[in-house]
This record gives C-alpha cells, sequence and structure tokens, in this order.
C-alpha cells in the first residue's frame, strides 16, 4: 500500500530494446490483452507518487496513438542504439516540457511486475535525504570472472548485489550525470563508447554522488530470454480475471409529433429510418444502452440509471454515444480491456440487416475495438409480445472484460 508522503516523481520507461536475446521485441509480447510495456507503466502509474511519464520505443517502430491522446501526460519518443542514449534522449525530451518535478524513476518495460512496497522503501529514503536510490539483490551464485574457455577468478559474494529497477533520483543529479558523461565520453575512432553503462546508477556514482539501496524484489527480476517470458506469462495471467456481463434495454415506440420531421431513430449508433418514434428521455438507442449496462457490470459499477438519471434534464434528447463514452473511459481508469462484445436486437421493424455494418464500425470506433471484436445479431419475436405487435424493441448486450487483479 502507498505510504503517505510529499514525494512525487515523474518517469522515464525504457521499452527501445531490440530483443536480441529473447528473439523478438519482449516489450510488445501481449500478456492478458496488454503489451508488457504496458503492464510495466500501470504497475508505477498506480503508486500515487508517480506523475507524468515519457515511454522510449525503438527506432521506426509503430506506435499506436490512440493510447496517448487518451493520456496526455503520458510521452513517447524514439530511443537510440544503447539503453544509454535511450535515457540521454529521453532526458533531452524531458528538459522541454513545460514542468519538471523534483525527482525522476528510470525503468525498465522488461520488469513488468513492481511491488509499490519497493517502491516504497526507495521514496523513504528520498525522505531521508537521499539523492539517488536503486534497489538491489544480494548475489545467492558464487561469481566468477573467466576468459574463454578458463575461469580466472571468484568474486566475494558477499559484497556482491545485483542492480534492479526502478531507479530514483533527484531530478538535477541524473540530468547533470548524464550530461557530464555525454560531454566527456571516451570512444575509439569509430565512435563507439569506451564504457557503455547499463545502469544509470553508475553514471551518478561516475558524477561523484552517493548511491543508497534499499532491498529488492524477486518479482523484479528482468526478462531477458524466452524462458523469462513464458514464466512471466504464467505468473501474469494469474493477475487478470475475465468478466462477463449482460446488459438489456427496452423502449417503445409512439406515433411521430408534428414537428419532428427527421422520421429516423438511433440503434447501435445509426440512425435508421421508421414510422414511429422511440419514447425515451435521451435519444432512446436500446443497442448502446444495453451495452452500457453490461460494461457497468463487468466493472461492478451499478448501471447507465445510476450514471445517467433519467429524471436528470440534462440528459434530455442526448446522442447516447455520450454514455458509451463514458463507460469506455470507466474501463480505461479501472486499467481493464474489453474483449469482445455481442449485441442481440429484437423487433420486428425496423429491419437490421440492411445497417449492420454500419453499426459494427460506428460501435468499433467509439469502443476502440476491432471490428471482428464485435458481433451485432438481429431476431424477432415471431409476432410475440410488445415486439411481436410492433409495440417496441429491445436488445440484450454481452460484454466480456479483462481486468487486472492488485495483488500487490
Amino acid at each position: 500500500m502507498n505510504q503517505k508522503t510529499t514525494i512525487v516523481f515523474d518517469l522515464i520507461l525504457l521499452a527501445a530494446g531490440k530483443g536480441e536475446r529473447m528473439g523478438f521485441k519482449k516489450q510488445f509480447a501481449t500478456i492478458g490483452n496488454l503489451p508488457i510495456w504496458r503492464i510495466a507503466l500501470d504497475q508505477i502509474r498506480t503508486h500515487s507518487s508517480c506523475k507524468t511519464a515519457i515511454i522510449v520505443f525503438p527506432k521506426n517502430a509503430y506506435i499506436d496513438q490512440t493510447f496517448f491522446d487518451e493520456n496526455p501526460d503520458i510521452k513517447w519518443i524514439h530511443g537510440g542504439d544503447t539503453r544509454c542514449i535511450s535515457v540521454w534522449n529521453a532526458l533531452n525530451f524531458y528538459e522541454t516540457q513545460s514542468s519538471q518535478k523534483p525527482y525522476l524513476a528510470i525503468h525498465d518495460a522488461a520488469r513488468p511486475i513492481l511491488p509499490h512496497s519497493v517502491l516504497d522503501e526507495m521514496i523513504l529514503k528520498l525522505e531521508q535525504g537521499e539523492k539517488a536510490v536503486i534497489p538491489v539483490l544480494n548475489a545467492s551464485d558464487t561469481i566468477k570472472t573467466y576468459s574463454f574457455p578458463y575461469i580466472i577468478g571468484t568474486l566475494k559474494r558477499e559484497e556482491l548485489v545485483f542492480a534492479q529497477t526502478p531507479q530514483l533520483f533527484k531530478t538535477e543529479i541524473i540530468q547533470k550525470s548524464y550530461k557530464n558523461f555525454f560531454s566527456n565520453k571516451r570512444s575509439d575512432k569509430l565512435g563507439n563508447l569506451a564504457f557503455n553503462p547499463s545502469d544509470d546508477s553508475s553514471l551518478v556514482e561516475l558524477n561523484g554522488t552517493k548511491v543508497a539501496v534499499v532491498p529488492g524484489s524477486q518479482k523484479l527480476q528482468k526478462l531477458t530470454i524466452k524462458e523469462d517470458y513464458n514464466y512471466l506469462k504464467h505468473i501474469l495471467e494469474e493477475r487478470f480475471e475475465t468478466r462477463v456481463a449482460t446488459g438489456y434495454d427496452v423502449h417503445k415506440f409512439r406515433p411521430w409529433g408534428d414537428n419532428e420531421t427527421r422520421r429516423k431513430i438511433m440503434i447501435c449508433g445509426v440512425e435508421i429510418e421508421h414510422d414511429a418514434a422511440i419514447e425515451a428521455h435521451s435519444d432512446g438507442d436500446v443497442g448502446i444502452h444495453a451495452l452500457c449496462d453490461a460494461i457497468f457490470g463487468c466493472l461492478a459499477d451499478g448501471d447507465i440509471g445510476s450514471h445517467f438519471p433519467p429524471n436528470d434534464e440534462k440528459w434530455k434528447n442526448v446522442n447516447s454515444e455520450i454514455f458509451l463514452e463514458y463507460a469506455i473511459h470507466k474501463v480505461i481508469d479501472a486499467r481493464a480491456k474489453i474483449n469482445f462484445l455481442d449485441i442481440t436486437l429484437i423487433c420486428e421493424l425496423p429491419k437490421i440487416g440492411p445497417e449492420r455494418i454500419k453499426m459494427k464500425k460506428r460501435l468499433a470506433s467509439i469502443c476502440n475495438l476491432p471490428i471482428e471484436r464485435i458481433s451485432i445479431k438481429a431476431t424477432t419475436s415471431e409476432t410475440l409480445g410488445f415486439t411481436g405487435r410492433k409495440e417496441g424493441l429491445s436488445a440484450i448486450a454481452t460484454v466480456t472484460l479483462i481486468l487486472p487483479i492488485n495483488t500487490d
């Protein structure tokens, strides 16, 4: 649980690795319907001290801008050929931002499981006056040096630790450390760095600042080889649950008024001509109303009436897409993702078939889903009941949602 603190920090998340040892770009591999970089981002961003973030992606990588448009406090840039250059790019970009926090965290996307208890201990060190702090694990194996094919030495295990991320620094310290390194770097004639730091605290050490440590976590182990991914997938999939919920809505028809000239009703976000109007407080879109209720059901967050009371004049005659957009933002806030949605429309008239593709495209746009993850079906009640008598129409929606489980 997050401790009460005045310490706040911004984040640089490194997701620019080439994946050479893995055989694929691990940061884009998905677990529980989310790419690993998103899981790592969500893990640290749910800590109350973490504010804005910069994600560093590989050069020439295609990045879907949708997530970043919806989260303007999260930016992304392209990285460099090495980790060090990627951080340098991010620091230069960070300096162009309008506001900077006193502290900056640098984290590997390849460490997607972050216990907040580790972060709490690091923040406590900052509160005690430390300017740099990293999580470490004690070496459990004997570490040897070698010159192939022979061992040439054995290191003292009790003096060795494995450095992990995130690493937290006073912003001015990490900026100064990188500036000094890149202004004084030694390289050969080809421009290769004589010293290529594999973590950020090593440059802070070179700059003369002491680096404090806190106990790390086995959960923070870095994803490096394919076996790591398989193990991590097993662990992380246990941290997600699949929820399924159903929504239902019904509206009756009424005669068109003399001043109503459009003679069109809304179904699943599409206007359809019909000889009767829908009696409703809003626009009476049964498909979207049922869909909203299914989403709220997955989130265990009431129903559409509790969020948009039918006696509130604010919602009089409004487009129901407003309700669905609100429900989708609820999904995003819960760090969840819609996996599939299915809607059955029940009516004798109007005929749904000719408009089905338009409906799927409209819902795909609002929900940010591939069209193949949306099903819209129509049926009649064989002249039985109020729908059979053409007195109204109804809709049943089913939503499958993937939701992270907080196990920290």
